[in-house]
Protein backbone atom coordinates (compact mmCIF):
# COMPACT_ATOMS: atom_id res chain seq x y z
CA UNK A 1 0.00 0.00 0.00
CA UNK A 2 1.29 3.44 -0.95
CA UNK A 3 1.25 6.33 1.46
CA UNK A 4 -0.57 9.40 0.13
CA UNK A 5 1.43 12.52 0.87
CA UNK A 6 1.28 16.12 -0.28
CA UNK A 7 3.72 15.26 -3.11
CA UNK A 8 2.32 12.03 -4.52
CA UNK A 9 -1.46 12.23 -4.08
CA UNK A 10 -2.19 12.78 -7.76
CA UNK A 11 0.01 9.87 -8.85
CA UNK A 12 -1.40 7.03 -6.78
CA UNK A 13 -5.07 7.46 -7.55
CA UNK A 14 -5.19 5.96 -11.02
CA UNK A 15 -8.98 6.31 -11.57
CA UNK A 16 -8.66 10.08 -11.14
CA UNK A 17 -5.62 10.37 -13.39
CA UNK A 18 -8.00 10.29 -16.34
CA UNK A 19 -9.70 13.59 -17.13
CA UNK A 20 -12.95 11.76 -17.73
CA UNK A 21 -14.89 9.07 -15.93
CA UNK A 22 -17.71 6.91 -17.26
CA UNK A 23 -20.57 6.53 -14.80
CA UNK A 24 -22.27 3.18 -14.38
CA UNK A 25 -25.17 4.60 -16.41
CA UNK A 26 -22.76 5.29 -19.27
CA UNK A 27 -22.48 9.08 -18.93
CA UNK A 28 -19.21 10.97 -19.30
CA UNK A 29 -18.10 13.00 -16.27
CA UNK A 30 -15.35 15.61 -16.46
CA UNK A 31 -13.02 14.73 -13.57
CA UNK A 32 -10.18 17.03 -14.55
CA UNK A 33 -10.86 19.54 -11.75
CA UNK A 34 -12.06 19.48 -8.15
CA UNK A 35 -15.59 20.35 -9.26
CA UNK A 36 -17.58 17.51 -10.87
CA UNK A 37 -20.96 18.12 -12.51
CA UNK A 38 -22.67 14.78 -12.07
CA UNK A 39 -25.30 13.54 -14.57
CA UNK A 40 -28.08 13.63 -11.97
CA UNK A 41 -30.63 15.96 -13.47
CA UNK A 42 -33.47 15.67 -10.96
CA UNK A 43 -31.58 18.09 -8.69
CA UNK A 44 -30.92 21.75 -9.61
CA UNK A 45 -27.19 21.45 -8.84
CA UNK A 46 -25.80 17.92 -8.80
CA UNK A 47 -22.27 19.20 -8.25
CA UNK A 48 -19.59 17.88 -5.91
CA UNK A 49 -16.76 20.21 -4.98
CA UNK A 50 -13.75 18.42 -3.56
CA UNK A 51 -11.95 21.75 -3.19
CA UNK A 52 -13.94 22.36 0.00
CA UNK A 53 -11.98 19.57 1.71
CA UNK A 54 -8.95 21.34 3.15
CA UNK A 55 -6.69 18.35 3.90
CA UNK A 56 -5.15 17.36 0.57
CA UNK A 57 -4.69 13.70 1.44
CA UNK A 58 -8.32 13.35 2.55
CA UNK A 59 -9.43 15.29 -0.52
CA UNK A 60 -7.74 12.84 -2.86
CA UNK A 61 -8.89 9.63 -1.17
CA UNK A 62 -12.39 11.06 -1.16
CA UNK A 63 -12.12 11.79 -4.89
CA UNK A 64 -11.16 8.18 -5.48
CA UNK A 65 -13.94 6.87 -3.26
CA UNK A 66 -16.59 8.97 -5.04
CA UNK A 67 -15.15 7.91 -8.40
CA UNK A 68 -15.46 4.27 -7.35
CA UNK A 69 -19.11 4.81 -6.34
CA UNK A 70 -19.81 6.64 -9.60
CA UNK A 71 -18.28 3.99 -11.85
CA UNK A 72 -19.35 0.80 -10.07
CA UNK A 73 -22.65 1.67 -8.35
CA UNK A 74 -24.52 4.73 -9.63
CA UNK A 75 -24.49 8.49 -9.96
CA UNK A 76 -27.02 8.65 -7.12
CA UNK A 77 -24.67 6.67 -4.86
CA UNK A 78 -21.78 9.01 -5.65
CA UNK A 79 -23.78 12.19 -5.11
CA UNK A 80 -25.39 11.10 -1.84
CA UNK A 81 -22.09 9.73 -0.51
CA UNK A 82 -20.38 13.08 -1.00
CA UNK A 83 -23.40 15.02 0.30
CA UNK A 84 -23.50 13.08 3.57
CA UNK A 85 -19.72 13.17 3.96
CA UNK A 86 -19.72 16.94 3.63
CA UNK A 87 -22.80 17.77 5.74
CA UNK A 88 -22.19 15.25 8.53
CA UNK A 89 -18.39 15.23 8.76
CA UNK A 90 -16.18 17.65 6.82
CA UNK A 91 -18.28 20.81 7.19
CA UNK A 92 -18.38 20.33 10.99
CA UNK A 93 -15.15 18.63 11.97
CA UNK A 94 -12.41 19.24 9.39
CA UNK A 95 -11.02 22.20 11.37
CA UNK A 96 -10.41 19.81 14.30
CA UNK A 97 -8.11 17.57 12.24
CA UNK A 98 -4.44 17.78 13.20
CA UNK A 99 -1.11 16.56 11.86
CA UNK A 100 -1.74 13.34 13.79
CA UNK A 101 -4.40 12.44 11.26
CA UNK A 102 -5.18 8.95 12.59
CA UNK A 103 -5.87 10.10 16.15
CA UNK A 104 -7.78 13.20 15.10
CA UNK A 105 -9.90 11.26 12.57
CA UNK A 106 -10.97 8.81 15.29
CA UNK A 107 -11.62 11.65 17.70
CA UNK A 108 -13.74 13.55 15.17
CA UNK A 109 -15.67 10.43 14.17
CA UNK A 110 -16.49 9.74 17.82
CA UNK A 111 -17.78 13.30 18.22
CA UNK A 112 -19.85 12.90 15.08
CA UNK A 113 -21.35 9.61 16.24
CA UNK A 114 -22.15 10.92 19.71
CA UNK A 115 -23.82 13.95 18.21
CA UNK A 116 -25.86 11.74 15.86
CA UNK A 117 -27.00 9.52 18.74
CA UNK A 118 -28.11 12.47 20.83
CA UNK A 119 -30.04 13.90 17.87
CA UNK A 120 -31.52 10.47 16.96
CA UNK A 121 -29.78 10.66 13.58
CA UNK A 122 -27.57 7.59 13.71
CA UNK A 123 -29.10 6.50 10.41
CA UNK A 124 -27.30 9.45 8.75
CA UNK A 125 -23.92 7.97 9.70
CA UNK A 126 -24.15 5.07 7.26
CA UNK A 127 -22.36 6.76 4.36
CA UNK A 128 -19.56 8.44 6.37
CA UNK A 129 -18.89 5.09 8.06
CA UNK A 130 -18.76 3.27 4.70
CA UNK A 131 -16.27 5.92 3.49
CA UNK A 132 -14.00 5.39 6.49
CA UNK A 133 -14.12 1.58 6.15
CA UNK A 134 -13.33 1.77 2.42
CA UNK A 135 -10.41 4.13 3.06
CA UNK A 136 -9.11 1.86 5.85
CA UNK A 137 -9.24 -1.10 3.45
CA UNK A 138 -7.34 0.78 0.74
CA UNK A 139 -5.21 3.47 2.46
CA UNK A 140 -4.72 2.60 6.14
CA UNK A 141 -1.30 4.26 6.18
CA UNK A 142 -2.95 7.61 5.53
CA UNK A 143 -4.70 7.99 8.85
CA UNK A 144 -7.48 5.40 8.57
CA UNK A 145 -7.20 3.01 11.49
CA UNK A 146 -8.02 -0.58 10.58
CA UNK A 147 -8.90 -1.38 14.19
CA UNK A 148 -11.29 1.55 14.37
CA UNK A 149 -12.85 0.56 11.04
CA UNK A 150 -13.74 -2.81 12.64
CA UNK A 151 -15.44 -0.95 15.48
CA UNK A 152 -17.39 1.11 12.99
CA UNK A 153 -18.44 -1.97 11.05
CA UNK A 154 -19.87 -3.49 14.23
CA UNK A 155 -22.20 -0.52 14.81
CA UNK A 156 -25.84 -1.31 14.06
CA UNK A 157 -27.15 1.51 11.88
CA UNK A 158 -30.95 1.93 11.86
CA UNK A 159 -32.79 2.75 8.68
CA UNK A 160 -33.91 6.24 7.82
CA UNK A 161 -37.13 6.77 9.85
CA UNK A 162 -39.21 7.57 6.77
CA UNK A 163 -42.45 6.59 8.47
CA UNK A 164 -42.00 8.83 11.50
CA UNK A 165 -44.17 11.67 10.20
CA UNK A 166 -46.89 9.16 9.31
CA UNK A 167 -46.86 7.47 12.73
CA UNK A 168 -46.91 10.76 14.60
CA UNK A 169 -49.61 12.21 12.33
CA UNK A 170 -47.52 15.39 12.14
CA UNK A 171 -49.88 18.24 11.08
CA UNK A 172 -47.17 19.72 8.84
CA UNK A 173 -45.33 16.61 7.63
CA UNK A 174 -47.67 13.65 8.03
CA UNK A 175 -50.68 12.66 5.90
CA UNK A 176 -53.26 15.30 5.12
CA UNK A 177 -56.64 14.84 6.76
CA UNK A 178 -58.72 13.21 4.03
CA UNK A 179 -61.98 14.55 5.43
CA UNK A 180 -61.22 18.23 5.77
CA UNK A 181 -57.86 19.01 4.11
CA UNK A 182 -57.57 16.90 0.94
CA UNK A 183 -61.04 17.96 -0.34
CA UNK A 184 -59.89 21.59 -0.25
CA UNK A 185 -57.08 20.78 -2.70
CA UNK A 186 -59.35 18.82 -5.03
CA UNK A 187 -62.00 21.55 -4.95
CA UNK A 188 -59.39 24.19 -5.80
CA UNK A 189 -58.23 22.10 -8.77
CA UNK A 190 -61.77 21.76 -10.11
CA UNK A 191 -62.54 25.47 -9.71
CA UNK A 192 -59.21 26.67 -11.15
CA UNK A 193 -59.87 27.87 -14.72
CA UNK A 194 -56.70 29.92 -15.19
CA UNK A 195 -54.85 29.09 -18.42
CA UNK A 196 -51.47 30.63 -17.56
CA UNK A 197 -48.77 28.09 -18.36
CA UNK A 198 -47.38 27.77 -14.83
CA UNK A 199 -50.91 27.37 -13.46
CA UNK A 200 -51.56 24.54 -15.93
CA UNK A 201 -48.37 22.90 -14.66
CA UNK A 202 -49.51 23.35 -11.06
CA UNK A 203 -52.86 21.64 -11.70
CA UNK A 204 -51.28 18.74 -13.57
CA UNK A 205 -48.63 18.19 -10.89
CA UNK A 206 -51.28 18.31 -8.15
CA UNK A 207 -53.48 15.84 -10.04
CA UNK A 208 -50.72 13.26 -10.53
CA UNK A 209 -49.40 13.64 -6.98
CA UNK A 210 -52.88 13.09 -5.52
CA UNK A 211 -53.77 10.27 -7.91
CA UNK A 212 -50.56 8.24 -7.73
CA UNK A 213 -48.51 9.46 -4.77
CA UNK A 214 -45.34 9.09 -6.81
CA UNK A 215 -42.02 10.62 -5.83
CA UNK A 216 -41.32 13.88 -7.70
CA UNK A 217 -38.40 12.24 -9.52
CA UNK A 218 -40.87 9.97 -11.35
CA UNK A 219 -42.75 13.03 -12.60
CA UNK A 220 -39.63 14.84 -13.83
CA UNK A 221 -38.85 12.01 -16.27
CA UNK A 222 -42.35 11.91 -17.82
CA UNK A 223 -42.60 12.68 -21.54
CA UNK A 224 -45.64 13.82 -23.50
CA UNK A 225 -45.76 10.48 -25.31
CA UNK A 226 -46.33 8.70 -21.96
CA UNK A 227 -49.99 9.77 -21.94
CA UNK A 228 -51.91 7.36 -24.16
CA UNK A 229 -55.56 6.90 -25.09
CA UNK A 230 -55.97 3.15 -25.50
CA UNK A 231 -59.67 3.22 -26.43
CA UNK A 232 -60.82 2.63 -30.02
CA UNK A 233 -61.45 5.77 -32.04
CA UNK A 234 -65.26 5.54 -31.81
CA UNK A 235 -65.31 4.85 -28.06
CA UNK A 236 -65.06 7.11 -25.02
CA UNK A 237 -61.41 7.87 -24.16
CA UNK A 238 -59.56 5.54 -21.81
CA UNK A 239 -56.23 7.02 -20.72
CA UNK A 240 -53.16 5.38 -19.27
CA UNK A 241 -49.99 7.09 -18.11
CA UNK A 242 -46.66 5.27 -18.48
CA UNK A 243 -44.77 6.30 -15.35
CA UNK A 244 -40.96 5.83 -15.35
CA UNK A 245 -39.63 3.76 -12.49
CA UNK A 246 -36.80 5.09 -10.33
CA UNK A 247 -34.92 1.98 -9.26
CA UNK A 248 -31.30 1.43 -8.27
CA UNK A 249 -30.92 -1.55 -10.59
CA UNK A 250 -31.89 0.52 -13.64
CA UNK A 251 -29.22 2.34 -15.65
CA UNK A 252 -31.80 4.75 -17.02
CA UNK A 253 -35.04 5.83 -15.28
CA UNK A 254 -36.89 5.33 -18.57
CA UNK A 255 -35.77 1.75 -18.96
CA UNK A 256 -38.90 0.52 -17.18
CA UNK A 257 -42.44 1.82 -16.72
CA UNK A 258 -45.62 1.18 -14.79
CA UNK A 259 -48.85 1.72 -16.74
CA UNK A 260 -51.51 3.42 -14.62
CA UNK A 261 -55.08 4.29 -15.57
CA UNK A 262 -55.92 7.98 -15.38
CA UNK A 263 -59.47 9.27 -14.99
CA UNK A 264 -60.84 11.65 -17.59
CA UNK A 265 -60.79 14.76 -15.39
CA UNK A 266 -57.14 14.33 -14.46
CA UNK A 267 -56.22 13.37 -18.04
CA UNK A 268 -57.77 16.64 -19.21
CA UNK A 269 -55.28 18.57 -17.04
CA UNK A 270 -52.42 16.85 -18.89
CA UNK A 271 -54.02 17.35 -22.31
CA UNK A 272 -54.39 21.10 -21.62
CA UNK A 273 -50.75 21.26 -20.52
CA UNK A 274 -49.49 19.41 -23.60
CA UNK A 275 -51.46 21.74 -25.85
CA UNK A 276 -50.03 24.81 -24.10
CA UNK A 277 -46.47 23.40 -24.35
CA UNK A 278 -46.61 23.45 -28.15
CA UNK A 279 -45.47 27.07 -27.99
CA UNK A 280 -42.03 25.91 -26.80
CA UNK A 281 -39.30 24.35 -28.95
CA UNK A 282 -37.10 21.60 -27.52
CA UNK A 283 -33.88 22.33 -29.39
CA UNK A 284 -30.56 22.15 -27.57
CA UNK A 285 -27.18 23.57 -28.57
CA UNK A 286 -24.72 20.78 -27.77
CA UNK A 287 -21.68 22.81 -28.80
CA UNK A 288 -21.31 20.78 -31.96
CA UNK A 289 -24.74 21.56 -33.34
CA UNK A 290 -28.44 21.86 -32.55
CA UNK A 291 -30.48 18.78 -31.73
CA UNK A 292 -34.17 18.34 -30.92
CA UNK A 293 -34.92 16.26 -27.83
CA UNK A 294 -38.05 14.36 -26.84
CA UNK A 295 -40.69 16.62 -25.34
CA UNK A 296 -41.06 16.37 -21.55
CA UNK A 297 -44.56 16.41 -20.05
CA UNK A 298 -43.46 19.07 -17.58
CA UNK A 299 -41.42 21.64 -19.49
CA UNK A 300 -38.74 23.75 -17.75
CA UNK A 301 -38.62 27.02 -19.65
CA UNK A 302 -35.30 28.11 -18.18
CA UNK A 303 -33.76 24.74 -19.11
CA UNK A 304 -32.34 22.26 -16.64
CA UNK A 305 -28.87 23.67 -15.94
CA UNK A 306 -27.70 20.53 -14.17
CA UNK A 307 -28.52 18.56 -17.33
CA UNK A 308 -26.74 21.12 -19.51
CA UNK A 309 -23.59 21.05 -17.36
CA UNK A 310 -23.59 17.25 -17.39
CA UNK A 311 -24.41 17.17 -21.14
CA UNK A 312 -27.53 15.12 -20.47
CA UNK A 313 -29.31 16.55 -23.49
CA UNK A 314 -32.42 14.35 -23.19
CA UNK A 315 -33.14 15.97 -19.83
CA UNK A 316 -32.36 19.53 -20.92
CA UNK A 317 -35.99 20.66 -20.48
CA UNK A 318 -36.94 18.41 -17.54
CA UNK A 319 -38.09 19.92 -14.27
CA UNK A 320 -36.07 19.18 -11.14
CA UNK A 321 -37.62 17.63 -8.03
CA UNK A 322 -37.38 21.04 -6.36
CA UNK A 323 -39.43 22.52 -9.21
CA UNK A 324 -42.16 19.94 -8.58
CA UNK A 325 -42.35 20.86 -4.89
CA UNK A 326 -42.36 24.57 -5.71
CA UNK A 327 -45.28 24.18 -8.13
CA UNK A 328 -47.34 22.45 -5.43
CA UNK A 329 -46.52 25.15 -2.89
CA UNK A 330 -47.35 27.87 -5.43
CA UNK A 331 -50.74 26.25 -6.13
CA UNK A 332 -51.62 26.26 -2.43
CA UNK A 333 -50.46 29.85 -2.01
CA UNK A 334 -52.30 31.06 -5.13
CA UNK A 335 -55.59 29.63 -3.87
CA UNK A 336 -54.85 30.64 -0.26
CA UNK A 337 -55.79 27.17 1.00
CA UNK A 338 -55.90 27.33 4.79
CA UNK A 339 -55.67 24.13 6.82
CA UNK A 340 -58.64 23.84 9.20
CA UNK A 341 -56.32 21.96 11.57
CA UNK A 342 -53.50 24.50 11.86
CA UNK A 343 -55.39 27.64 10.83
CA UNK A 344 -52.44 28.50 8.60
CA UNK A 345 -51.59 28.13 4.92
CA UNK A 346 -51.68 24.39 4.27
CA UNK A 347 -48.21 22.85 4.10
CA UNK A 348 -48.35 20.53 1.09
CA UNK A 349 -45.43 18.58 -0.35
CA UNK A 350 -45.16 15.62 -2.74
CA UNK A 351 -44.22 13.44 0.25
CA UNK A 352 -47.31 14.47 2.23
CA UNK A 353 -49.54 13.66 -0.76
CA UNK A 354 -47.83 10.28 -1.03
CA UNK A 355 -48.48 9.61 2.66
CA UNK A 356 -52.09 10.72 2.26
CA UNK A 357 -52.82 8.38 -0.63
CA UNK A 358 -51.08 5.43 1.03
CA UNK A 359 -52.75 5.79 4.44
CA UNK A 360 -56.13 6.22 2.77
CA UNK A 361 -55.78 3.09 0.65
CA UNK A 362 -54.57 1.10 3.66
CA UNK A 363 -57.60 2.24 5.66
CA UNK A 364 -59.89 1.17 2.82
CA UNK A 365 -58.54 -2.38 2.94
CA UNK A 366 -56.05 -2.60 0.08
CA UNK A 367 -53.54 -5.46 0.29
CA UNK A 368 -49.92 -4.77 1.19
CA UNK A 369 -48.73 -6.20 -2.10
CA UNK A 370 -51.02 -3.97 -4.14
CA UNK A 371 -50.11 -0.86 -2.13
CA UNK A 372 -46.42 -1.65 -2.64
CA UNK A 373 -47.08 -1.90 -6.38
CA UNK A 374 -48.92 1.43 -6.46
CA UNK A 375 -46.09 3.14 -4.56
CA UNK A 376 -43.53 1.34 -6.76
CA UNK A 377 -41.78 -0.44 -3.89
CA UNK A 378 -39.96 -3.67 -4.67
CA UNK A 379 -41.30 -5.35 -1.51
CA UNK A 380 -43.93 -4.85 1.19
CA UNK A 381 -41.71 -3.93 4.15
CA UNK A 382 -41.89 -0.19 3.39
CA UNK A 383 -45.70 -0.07 3.45
CA UNK A 384 -46.18 -1.52 6.95
CA UNK A 385 -46.37 1.94 8.54
CA UNK A 386 -49.46 2.79 6.51
CA UNK A 387 -51.26 -0.31 7.77
CA UNK A 388 -50.23 0.49 11.34
CA UNK A 389 -52.10 3.76 10.87
CA UNK A 390 -55.15 2.25 9.15
CA UNK A 391 -57.27 2.09 12.29
CA UNK A 392 -56.51 5.71 13.24
CA UNK A 393 -57.37 7.47 10.00
CA UNK A 394 -60.78 8.76 11.10
CA UNK A 395 -60.30 11.29 13.88
CA UNK A 396 -62.61 12.17 16.75
CA UNK A 397 -65.02 15.01 16.01
CA UNK A 398 -67.18 17.04 18.36
CA UNK A 399 -69.55 19.97 17.77
CA UNK A 400 -67.06 22.67 18.72
CA UNK A 401 -64.42 21.19 16.41
CA UNK A 402 -66.85 20.77 13.52
CA UNK A 403 -68.13 24.34 13.84
CA UNK A 404 -64.58 25.66 14.20
CA UNK A 405 -63.48 23.89 11.01
CA UNK A 406 -66.52 25.07 9.04
CA UNK A 407 -65.07 28.54 8.35
CA UNK A 408 -62.26 26.95 6.32
CA UNK A 409 -64.45 24.47 4.43
CA UNK A 410 -66.96 24.86 1.64
CA UNK A 411 -68.84 21.58 1.49
CA UNK A 412 -72.20 23.34 1.60
CA UNK A 413 -72.91 24.68 -1.89
CA UNK A 414 -76.61 25.48 -1.54
CA UNK A 415 -78.60 28.62 -0.63
CA UNK A 416 -80.25 29.59 2.65
CA UNK A 417 -83.93 30.56 2.46
CA UNK A 418 -86.35 32.23 4.87
CA UNK A 419 -89.51 30.51 3.63
CA UNK A 420 -90.98 28.32 0.90
CA UNK A 421 -91.70 31.42 -1.17
CA UNK A 422 -87.94 31.98 -1.55
CA UNK A 423 -87.27 28.41 -2.70
CA UNK A 424 -87.21 26.66 -6.04
CA UNK A 425 -89.91 23.94 -5.79
CA UNK A 426 -91.20 25.58 -2.61
CA UNK A 427 -94.76 24.86 -3.70
CA UNK A 428 -94.14 21.09 -4.11
CA UNK A 429 -94.79 18.98 -1.03
CA UNK A 430 -92.65 16.12 -2.42
CA UNK A 431 -89.63 18.41 -2.42
CA UNK A 432 -89.82 19.36 1.25
CA UNK A 433 -87.12 17.65 3.28
CA UNK A 434 -87.54 16.31 6.81
CA UNK A 435 -84.81 15.22 9.21
CA UNK A 436 -85.55 12.06 11.21
CA UNK A 437 -83.22 10.95 13.99
CA UNK A 438 -82.58 7.23 13.44
CA UNK A 439 -82.45 6.22 17.14
CA UNK A 440 -85.57 8.30 17.86
CA UNK A 441 -87.92 8.35 14.81
CA UNK A 442 -90.37 10.61 16.64
CA UNK A 443 -87.71 13.31 16.58
CA UNK A 444 -88.47 15.01 13.26
CA UNK A 445 -87.91 18.48 11.85
CA UNK A 446 -88.35 20.25 8.49
CA UNK A 447 -84.91 21.37 7.32
CA UNK A 448 -85.38 22.75 3.80
CA UNK A 449 -86.44 22.32 0.18
CA UNK A 450 -84.86 20.37 -2.68
CA UNK A 451 -84.30 22.51 -5.77
CA UNK A 452 -83.79 19.55 -8.11
CA UNK A 453 -86.58 19.37 -10.69
CA UNK A 454 -86.00 15.74 -11.67
CA UNK A 455 -85.81 12.63 -9.50
CA UNK A 456 -83.02 12.91 -6.92
CA UNK A 457 -80.72 9.92 -6.52
CA UNK A 458 -79.01 11.11 -3.35
CA UNK A 459 -79.69 9.76 0.12
CA UNK A 460 -81.66 12.44 1.98
CA UNK A 461 -81.52 14.13 4.32
CA UNK A 462 -77.79 13.85 5.13
CA UNK A 463 -76.46 13.94 1.57
CA UNK A 464 -78.64 16.99 0.86
CA UNK A 465 -76.24 19.22 2.76
CA UNK A 466 -73.57 18.46 0.15
CA UNK A 467 -75.88 19.18 -2.83
CA UNK A 468 -75.85 22.61 -4.55
CA UNK A 469 -79.63 22.28 -5.09
CA UNK A 470 -80.35 22.09 -1.35
CA UNK A 471 -82.14 25.13 0.15
CA UNK A 472 -82.05 24.90 3.97
CA UNK A 473 -84.41 26.97 6.07
CA UNK A 474 -82.67 29.66 8.04
CA UNK A 475 -84.98 29.06 11.01
CA UNK A 476 -84.55 25.25 11.07
CA UNK A 477 -82.69 23.60 13.93
CA UNK A 478 -79.63 22.53 11.93
CA UNK A 479 -77.62 22.47 15.13
CA UNK A 480 -79.79 19.58 16.32
CA UNK A 481 -79.03 17.76 13.03
CA UNK A 482 -75.34 18.33 13.71
CA UNK A 483 -75.63 16.96 17.25
CA UNK A 484 -77.45 13.83 16.03
CA UNK A 485 -74.86 13.24 13.33
CA UNK A 486 -71.98 13.55 15.77
CA UNK A 487 -73.71 11.34 18.35
CA UNK A 488 -74.23 8.57 15.79
CA UNK A 489 -70.87 8.90 14.05
CA UNK A 490 -68.79 6.59 16.24
CA UNK A 491 -71.54 3.95 16.27
CA UNK A 492 -71.79 3.97 12.48
CA UNK A 493 -68.02 3.68 12.09
CA UNK A 494 -67.90 0.69 14.45
CA UNK A 495 -70.82 -0.92 12.67
CA UNK A 496 -69.45 -0.63 9.16
CA UNK A 497 -65.68 -0.55 9.88
CA UNK A 498 -65.14 1.50 6.77
CA UNK A 499 -62.78 4.46 6.65
CA UNK A 500 -64.30 5.77 3.42
CA UNK A 501 -67.67 5.95 5.18
CA UNK A 502 -66.00 7.97 7.93
CA UNK A 503 -64.71 10.45 5.38
CA UNK A 504 -68.13 10.78 3.76
CA UNK A 505 -69.77 11.31 7.15
CA UNK A 506 -67.24 13.97 8.04
CA UNK A 507 -67.97 15.84 4.81
CA UNK A 508 -71.67 15.88 5.69
CA UNK A 509 -70.88 16.96 9.27
CA UNK A 510 -68.70 19.80 7.96
CA UNK A 511 -71.46 20.92 5.58
CA UNK A 512 -74.08 20.91 8.36
CA UNK A 513 -71.69 22.83 10.62
CA UNK A 514 -71.22 25.38 7.86
CA UNK A 515 -75.02 25.86 7.58
CA UNK A 516 -75.22 26.30 11.36
CA UNK A 517 -72.56 29.02 11.25
CA UNK A 518 -74.22 30.75 8.29
CA UNK A 519 -77.52 30.81 10.15
CA UNK A 520 -75.79 32.23 13.23
CA UNK A 521 -74.31 35.17 11.37
CA UNK A 522 -77.49 35.78 9.37
CA UNK A 523 -75.90 35.22 5.96
CA UNK A 524 -78.26 35.01 3.00
CA UNK A 525 -75.87 33.27 0.62
CA UNK A 526 -72.74 31.17 0.77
Amino acid sequence: MILISESNVTEVLSPINRSQLISREGSVVDASTDVWNLPYTIYPTATVDFGKIENKALREVTREYIAERLVTTSTHAAYTAFTYLWTEFFSVYQEMLTDDLEASLVRCFEKMLNRARSNHRLWAMYRPIRWFIWCADNYPENGFSIDYSFELEAISIPGNPKGEAVRLEDPDKGPLNRSIELPLLISAMKEDKCDEYEHLQQRAIMALSIAYGRNPANLTYLKEIDLKNIAPVESDPCFILRIPRIKKRLLNPRDDFLDEYLNQDFANYLIELIEASKQFATCVDTGSGMIEVERPLFFKRGMNQAAIRAQQWDSAYNLTTKDVGNLIKAFVKRHNIISPITGELMHVTPRRLRYTMATGLAAEGISKRELARILDHTDTQHVNVYFEMAGRIVEHLDKATAKGFSKYLNFFKGRLIDSDEDAVNGERDDKHLTFVDDPNPADQADIGVCGESSVCHLDPPYSCYLCPKFQPYRHADHEHVLECLLAGREERLKKYENARLGIQLDEVIAAVAQVVKLCEVGAHNV
